[in-house]
C-alpha cells in the first residue's frame, strides 16, 4: 500500500487489541539496525508497504493527540 503524509490510516494497537485512526504527519525510514523506527533515519513523503523497509509514521489523530506507529501496525489506509 502507497502511503502519504496526509493520508488517513489505521493503526493496530497490539498491546490493547484495538485500532487507532489519524492523519500521517510525517514518515521515517531506517537506515540502520539498531534504529527500527527509523528516528536517525531519513524522512520522507510518500512510501510503499510493500518494500518492507523498517519504519515508522507520526500521526494525529482526530481529537488532536499525536502518536507514532511501526509500518507494521499500519492496518489499512481510509
Amino acid at each position: 500500500m502507497l502511503i502519504k503524509i496526509d493520508d488517513k490510516v489505521s493503526i493496530n494497537q497490539n498491546y490493547l487489541r484495538q485500532t487507532r485512526e489519524g492523519i500521517i504527519t510525517d514518515i521515517s525510514i531506517a537506515t540502520k539496525t539498531d534504529d527500527p523506527a527509523g528516528e536517525l533515519g531519513v524522512q520522507i513523503q510518500e512510501y510503499d508497504t510493500e518494500l518492507n523497509y523498517k519504519g515508522s509514521i507520526g500521526y494525529v489523530t482526530e481529537s488532536g493527540d499525536q502518536y507514532w506507529a511501526y509500518f507494521s501496525q499500519i492496518i489499512g489506509d481510509k
